[in-house]
C-alpha cells in the first residue's frame, strides 16, 4: 500500500540581511540548524542551535521560550511549530558571503 501526501505549507522566509540584523541585535529568536553533520556538513551559522532532523520532534519544547524561530531547513514548519521562518539562502549563501560560522 502506498500513500501520496500533498503538502500545502506556506513558508515565511528571512533574507541574510534580516538574519544578520537579528543576530547583531540579539533579538529573542533562535536560529535552528536541522542539518547537523548530515551529508558531511562540518559548519553551521555562528550562534545556531543544532537540533538534528531526527531529534526535532523530541526537542521541540526547547524552542517554546522564543518569540521567533528561524531555521536553515523547513523541518520545524512541517511539524507545525509556531512562529517559524526559514532562512532560504542556507549555509551555502552564508559561506559564499564569508559570514561567521562555527563547527557543528
Amino acid at each position: 500500500m502506498s500513500y501520496q501526501l500533498d503538502w500545502n505549507i506556506s513558508l515565511d522566509c528571512v533574507t541574510k540581511e534580516a538574519l544578520l540584523e537579528r543576530l547583531n541585535n540579539k533579538s529573542n529568536f533562535v536560529l535552528v540548524d536541522t542539518i547537523g553533520t548530515y551529508d558531511g556538513n562540518t559548519v553551521k551559522i555562528k550562534g545556531a542551535t543544532t537540533i538534528p532532523y531526527v531529534e526535532v520532534i523530541d526537542r521541540r519544547k526547547e524552542l517554546l521560550p522564543y518569540d521567533e524561530i528561524i531555521e536553515v531547513a523547513s523541518a520545524l514548519k512541517m511539524l507545525n511549530v509556531r512562529n517559524v521562518k526559514v532562512y532560504e539562502g542556507g549555509i551555502d549563501e552564508w559561506l559564499e558571503n564569508n559570514l561567521p560560522t562555527e563547527n557543528v
